[in-house]
């Protein structure tokens, strides 16, 4: 142990006569590890200038321009665009010659503009091809749980969107300058009937596209039973297009779903009238102004009823007095009224239940 100590005094703790000799041949070492890479490495720069970012292959990037921040006089100036493209091929070699591997005086006064990759405006949007017209619709049953073609016999698959539109700013979502629709469109109140006939432009426009995307079902939430609807249906039914229609409305003819029931349908409201009533009247002209054409696809007896019920569930025994009160209706007119099955529409509320 005695003669192994004066080695690990050596090893681990030199003495210190002998620090001045390790430090220097610690610094040949490294400068003939640094000759021996620029023997094997001729082409690589040595030099401590930093080296210019890497530029992503322009083959993997969508078209782009260059935009360059003013960083220095000579991007205000015409020529900065041309002197760039430049100055970039002039970047990867900076302080370094090919030829001979030598090093290169580098200008370190003159900042080279930045480069900012930036996307390219999107095209504009094409016109949709007029969708192909099938000639009508049948009439769709259900039998147990399913859906079916009345005349086919074949399954009936629903695939839909929601048309609503109200071509209104909500500026809790939008900010700025944005405005609704280009050219603007005209505004309707919440309540209004988006399938009337002076909208025709925009809900033919509207159904193209729905046909297009493939879908063959389209739901509305607001309907007047007193206009006709017969150019919007029969133009759906060209289509291939069902509707689901709604029985209930925005400002007459509605549930209230804060009240708890019966009042939800016993209640009168002062300048209104007999909620019951007023519902069920208004369901009724509804029912008699769609049954009438082959692709309504189903009646909405009331919508989302826990959105605005702060008391629970508490309004729904009056959606089914409602549900009740049209079956009776549509049982009794069945001589002369197509019998359109009924809905419930609930929302999705996730974890909130």
């Amino acid at each position: 142990q005695a003669q192994l100590r004066p080695l690990c005094c050596f090893t681990f703790a030199p003495r210190m006569e002998m620090r001045p000799l390790m430090s220097i041949v610690l610094l040949a070492l490294c400068l003939l590890l640094v000759a021996e890479l620029r023997t094997r490495y001729p082409d690589r720069s040595w030099n401590a200038s930093p080296q210019p970012e890497r530029q992503l292959s322009a083959a993997r990037l969508p078209p782009a321009k260059d935009v360059r921040g003013p960083e220095s006089p000579e991007d205000e100036s015409p020529d900065a665009e041309d002197e760039a493209p430049e100055a970039e091929a002039e970047a990867p070699d900076a302080g370094q010659s090919k030829e001979n591997g030598t090093r290169s005086p580098t200008n370190a006064s003159t900042p080279k503009p930045k480069r900012v990759v930036v996307q390219a405006p999107l095209p504009d949007r094409c016109a949709l091809p007029k969708a192909e017209h099938v000639g009508g619709t049948n009439p769709i049953v259900i039998k147990g749980n399913f859906f079916y073609d009345s005349v086919t016999g074949k399954r009936f698959f629903s695939k839909g969107v929601a048309y609503n539109p109200r071509n209104i700013k909500f500026e809790t979502q939008m900010k700025g300058n944005c405005r609704p629709g280009e050219p603007e469109l005209r505004q309707l109140d919440y309540g209004e009937d988006p399938t009337q006939a002076s909208m025709k432009s925009l809900w033919m426009e509207a159904l193209n596209s729905i046909a297009n995307m493939g879908a063959n079902t389209i739901r509305l939430y607001n309907i007047d039973p007193n206009i006709s609807h017969a150019d919007f249906m029969e133009e759906a039914a060209k289509l291939g297009l069902y509707v689901v229609v709604p029985l209930t409305r925005h400002d007459w003819g509605y549930l209230p779903a804060g009240m708890p029931s019966p009042s939800c349908y016993t209640a009168v409201i002062e300048g209104y009238g007999n909620v019951g009533t007023n519902v069920l009247t208004s369901a009724k002209l509804i029912a008699k102004e769609f049954s009438k054409y082959d692709n309504t696809l189903m009646f909405t007896v009331a919508n989302e009823m826990t959105v605005a019920d702060s008391k629970g569930w508490a309004a729904f025994p009056c959606v089914k007095a409602l549900t009740r009160d049209i079956h009776r209706y549509q049982a009794d007119c069945r001589a002369s009224m197509r019998r359109v099955p009924l809905l419930y529409t609930d929302a999705d509320t996730g974890s909130s239940l």
